[in-house]
């Protein structure tokens, strides 16, 4: 049993790191739109990049804000759809923008943290059984290294990356020791788990099995690296007219300047590998992640 968690509990369980939308927009939710496609993961993954280019088609309009934190979230998904409907832009909006510009139009829901979160895939298809989800998978080793670096810009951790490693179970297994008595949402797990969160094998079957052809993977090596390929693909899965008019730029990315220890890099691969060959065979793509 740890002693001491190595994380800043305060920071670590406040829900308002994330701004919540205000009393108006769930007043009105009832006559709200609801999301046709959701980027669903991964966390650390360019998702960012990708809500702000999506949200730069003129045929998609943007939700009231990224991560909702409704199917993933207990608290949140026990206050229901209406709740949820609240996030996303109003229909009257949505009637007069099509009037203007002369398209039909959709919104999405960028949550990250439903790629692994418990029973949100299964969530989801019951609410939205003719979704389409789009995934970006990372490299897990810069995945992980990334989340911990976010997880230090907001002060959530106090531990280096290595030793955050070693102990990452531990907090896992006790979370509930150090969470405020009211907390029953996992906040280690969704803010401090670098390790577990990158064995993408674990999480993409329900994914796979319950979408199937409504369910788009991107390597996000390739939005970084072929922007306007991804969102060609992005724009024929989702039924769309072809955009170029795109504004690249790589949004949210880690912004401190210490490298990840050699040592731990090597540590990490051979922890991923053999779940990243797993994960080849099962989606037949090499993603030649080292």
């Amino acid at each position: 049993m740890i002693e001491n968690c190595g994380y800043n509990i305060e920071k670590l369980y406040d829900d308002n790191v994330v701004p919540k939308v205000n009393r108006y927009f769930h007043l009105t939710a009832v006559h709200r739109m609801l999301p046709s496609f959701f980027i669903a993961g991964v966390q650390k993954g360019g998702t960012t990049s990708l809500c702000q280019y999506a949200g730069q088609h003129p045929q998609i309009i943007p939700p009231q804000r990224k991560d909702i934190y409704f199917f993933n979230n207990e608290v949140h998904h026990q206050k229901g759809i209406n709740w949820y409907r609240a996030h996303f832009p109003h229909l009257a909006y949505q009637k007069l923008y099509e009037v203007i510009y002369g398209v039909r139009s959709l919104t999405f829901d960028a949550t990250p943290n439903y790629f692994d979160a418990p029973m949100a895939a299964q969530r989801l298809k019951q609410e939205f059984p003719s979704a389409k989800i789009i995934l970006l998978l990372r490299n897990p080793i810069d995945r992980a290294y990334s989340n911990y670096q976010m997880a230090v810009k907001f002060g959530f951790e106090n531990l280096s990356f290595e030793e955050a490693l070693m102990i990452e179970e531990e907090r896992l297994q006790n979370q509930s020791k150090f969470a405020p008595t009211q907390m029953t949402h996992n906040y280690v797990y969704q803010r401090l788990s670098y390790k577990k969160r990158g064995v993408y094998i674990d999480f993409i079957k329900p994914w796979k099995e319950l979408f199937d052809e409504n369910l788009l993977i991107i390597a996000s090596e390739k939005l970084l690296a072929q922007p306007q390929e991804s969102m060609n693909q992005v724009t024929n899965f989702l039924g769309l007219n072809e955009y170029r008019n795109y504004h690249f730029e790589f949004y949210n990315k880690g912004e401190s300047s210490n490298k990840m220890p050699a040592h731990v890099k090597q540590m990490l691969h051979n922890y991923y590998k053999p779940y990243n060959e797993q994960l080849y065979n099962y989606l037949k793509i090499d993603y030649a992640w080292h």
